[in-house]
């Protein structure tokens, strides 16, 4: 089989990364939206040149995983802003300020307006857009390209994104170069699509009757205090209003936390394993209740997996500015489910997917994205009562 015949066949096993369009010296490869909402690629054959750099850049064509020694750590930042800013422990911003210092650029997902795009930034000023997780895919292409083009300047870059983005990131850079990249994966359960948040928003736009912006999940300061917190702005007749909830009260949010509105790809996902692309892997450290850890877990607590020396030493440069302990490995794979398993394909995903390609996401939500009266009844109840049912629970 050509090379190129491998991009053309990947059809739903496709990531979407976009890495093959930046790579493509011939311009005849182009990112096309399909039915399901989810971009892919698509190629004009009759322009191609049979260079293989499509391939040489796919993410599942060519995966590097590192087999060095892990170390894993409970940790979060001193900082209480650092600390509250992001999903779980504040890490990403106390290594991304590290890294900034040392002349780095950085470059993450970021939100402009609602559409979530990979962003370059070189200045701490810029770098709040880039915390914090979002649920949705980000379109990275265009990225590469601009990253190789700064690494290719002798300047270092710090990139951050799922673990598929992270592989494309990699392959798409050159021996040579790669001294000056620096990789963060998540631990990642999978990723709806841009088009699918997008009409989840015109559904929300039209219960208020205004224009909404500043979409923030994993907001800390919400009553519950619930991990899965979110947050939007209303602008309507001139006048801001602050939204917020947790995800029982959305459609999107519950509809992600059960898996049911994924990339086809992900409940296929190569990288659901602990041999890593990257040189840190970030994410929640679920339960870590359980384990001799002390400290403000309240507020969050990170799972930081150094998977290279490379990540170890900037996660050691770092350790005055945090809380850390380490465990082991072990305890991250008991932890956290998506370290070494794919998300589990709801059986009316397929259904529910078409369902809002047909009749659109309103009448899809109805239908299928309501949350349980349990769930919802659980979380009026105080906290301190919670702790003590996941206590007699074991979770």
């Amino acid at each position: 089989m050509k090379r190129i015949d491998y991009i053309s066949n990947l059809d739903e096993k496709c990531t979407g990364c976009m890495a093959c369009v930046d790579a493509c010296p011939a311009g005849c490869i182009f990112s096309i939206i399909k039915n399901d909402g989810f971009r892919y690629s698509t190629i004009d054959t009759s322009k191609c040149i049979l260079c293989g750099k499509c391939y040489a850049a796919c993410p599942l064509a060519i995966q590097e995983k590192h087999t060095e020694e892990q170390h894993l750590y409970a940790a979060y930042s001193s900082d209480r802003n650092e600390h509250n800013n992001g999903s779980s422990g504040g890490i990403f911003e106390g290594l991304a300020k590290y890294f900034l210092e040392q002349g780095y650029y950085v470059c993450g997902a970021s939100f402009e307006g609602t559409t979530l795009n990979h962003k370059v930034i070189n200045k701490p000023d810029e770098l709040n857009p880039l915390l914090k997780s979002k649920y949705i895919q980000s379109d990275t292409e265009g990225i590469y390209n601009q990253i190789l083009e700064l690494l290719k300047k002798g300047k270092k870059v710090f990139f951050c994104g799922t673990p598929c983005q992270v592989s494309a990131m990699i392959n798409s850079t050159p021996a040579t170069l790669r001294n000056g990249l620096f990789t963060a994966d998540i631990i990642c359960h999978g990723v709806p699509s841009q088009k699918v948040f997008d009409e989840y928003i015109g559904t929300l736009e039209k219960k208020h009757g205004g224009t909404i912006s500043d979409f923030s999940f994993r907001i800390k300061d919400n009553k519950y205090r619930h991990a899965h917190g979110y947050s939007y702005r209303v602008t309507k007749n001139g006048k801001i209003t602050v939204k917020n909830g947790i995800y029982t009260n959305s459609t999107f949010y519950n509809a992600f936390k059960n898996y049911l509105i994924f990339r086809d790809g992900c409940y296929n996902c190569q990288y659901a394993t602990l041999q890593r692309v990257s040189d840190i892997t970030l994410a929640d450290f679920w339960g870590i209740e359980k384990y001799d850890f002390k400290g403000n877990v309240d507020s969050g607590v990170s799972m930081v997996i150094t998977n290279t020396p490379k990540g170890q030493d900037a996660f050691v440069s770092i350790q005055s500015k945090i809380v850390s302990k380490e465990f082991p490995v072990q305890y991250g794979i008991d932890s956290n489910y998506c370290l070494t398993h794919r998300t589990d394909k709801p059986n009316n995903r397929d259904v529910i997917i078409e369902e809002i390609a047909t009749n659109g996401y309103e009448e899809a939500a109805r239908k299928y994205f309501k949350c349980r009266i349990i769930h919802k009844m659980y979380w009026l109840i105080p906290a301190r009562t919670r702790r003590f049912i996941r206590k007699i629970r074991g979770n």
